[in-house]
């Protein structure tokens, strides 16, 4: 009798991984796997029948992206050809069964015709954006996970003058606009690189922006030197507001343990940046950008924040302050 064929790894999850609407695929041990959809998270009806299953298809995962599974090692972060990526923690360092994230490289991105139809941010603002730009004013923007961060900042690229030379430098690659002038580096790829040593070559590269990947480390120190010695760049990091993405930057910069003291960090990164966006990923599952500020220097040793827009939840308005930011004077 001949051997039953066995059955592809990724057969349940292949529809999933077709469908140009999915996202995000989540899987949580045998009894969830959840997808993202058009924006909105979705529990499916789908269930691998076993732990082995899905360590069969982490398996055959990381050969396609040139690696193999290694019996000692439970945490994997990889990238296909397709710049699509797998996240994986196994167990027994995940409890509760093996931990699997699918995260699609979309190529249809969301446009900013359809961030303003959505309401995520006022045409008032992305006109504000576009005057940051045009005077070479730093910007940085923060959010916490899932709050779109990275697709404005992409969108927000776009906006830079075609003209203008952008370097774009990451821990991993992630950022996907369109600009003809455009040069992407990665310091976690196949030639692993220093995040510092990454970001002072990429000033070296004759850079009219630079746009710097998540801001989570002692790197961060080294972003802020480069901006506030005249590089003008983009960034994002994670943080619940304005005042604690600084706060947050603060810390992150006081890793790099170069003998500095709070308030010379707070001079270095009052001389870096001067628009600060905030946006959150909502309970009703919108995202929008609720905060905008200019961050005017310092007095006293603290910052000075002019706030220029505001997010209202209970009317579902977005306000303008009316107050000019500086570089428009």
């Amino acid at each position: 009798m001949p051997a039953k064929k066995k059955q592809n790894p990724f057969a349940l999850i292949m529809p999933l991984l077709e469908d140009p609407e999915v996202t995000e695929i989540m899987i949580d041990g045998t009894e969830r796997i959840t997808i993202e959809k058009l924006g909105t998270f979705e529990d499916t009806d789908l269930r691998f029948g076993s732990d082995e299953d899905i360590k069969a298809v982490v398996r055959e995962s990381l050969k396609m992206a040139g690696t193999e599974l290694e019996e000692d090692k439970t945490v994997y972060d990889v990238r296909f050809d397709d710049n699509s990526r797998m996240i994986a923690v196994l167990s027994p360092t995940s409890i509760h069964g093996h931990s699997v994230i699918f995260r699609k490289w979309m190529r249809n991105q969301i446009s900013w015709n359809e961030l303003l139809e959505h309401k995520c941010i006022p045409a008032e603002a992305r006109d504000l954006i576009q005057s940051a730009l045009q005077a070479h004013a730093s910007i940085l923007v923060a959010g916490g996970t899932a709050s779109g961060k990275t697709t404005l900042t992409n969108r927000i690229v776009e906006l830079i003058s075609p003209e203008e030379r952008v370097v774009t430098v990451e821990h991993a690659h992630e950022f996907q606009f369109e600009h003809p002038r455009a040069v992407f580096l990665e310091a976690g790829g196949i030639v692993p690189v220093n995040m510092n040593d990454l970001l002072t070559a990429g000033s070296k590269l004759r850079p009219d922006w630079m746009v710097i990947g998540e801001l989570r480390g002692a790197e961060s120190l080294r972003a802020m030197q480069l901006m506030g010695n005249g590089h003008c760049a983009i960034s994002t990091m994670h943080a619940t507001g304005v005042e604690n993405a600084l706060t947050r930057l603060e810390g992150m910069c006081l890793m790099a343990n170069l003998g500095l003291g709070l308030d010379d960090i707070r001079e270095i990164i009052a001389s870096a940046l001067r628009l600060i966006i905030y946006q959150e990923y909502l309970p009703n599952r919108q995202r929008k950008v609720v905060q905008m500020m200019e961050l005017k220097g310092l007095e006293n040793g603290h910052y000075v924040l002019k706030p220029l827009m505001r997010y209202d939840p209970e009317q579902d308005t977005f306000e303008m302050t009316g107050v000019k930011p500086s570089w428009e004077k």
